[in-house]
């Protein structure tokens, strides 16, 4: 049998990049490009999961890799 728990606080969420801030048109600047290469993962993966209309996309820039939403 299992015991129910009430009043437990729920984690915050696990997300280290802020896409549920972020507006079309809205960018991140990464230095690293293994970093921009694992947020691009990340920004598809939220966008499956919380609003599939969203598109990002990742481009090499002067000064390192910028992660836009798109849609």
């Amino acid at each position: 049998m299992y015991e129910i728990d009430r009043d437990i606080d729920l984690p915050a969420s696990r997300t280290r990049y802020p896409f549920s801030e972020m507006g079309t048109g809205d960018s991140i600047l990464f230095r690293d490009e293994k970093k921009a290469a694992s947020a691009r993962v990340a920004a598809v993966r939220y966008a499956q999961a919380h609003s599939p209309a969203w598109g990002f996309t990742l481009r090499k820039v002067e000064d390192g890799w910028r992660l836009w939403r798109t849609k």
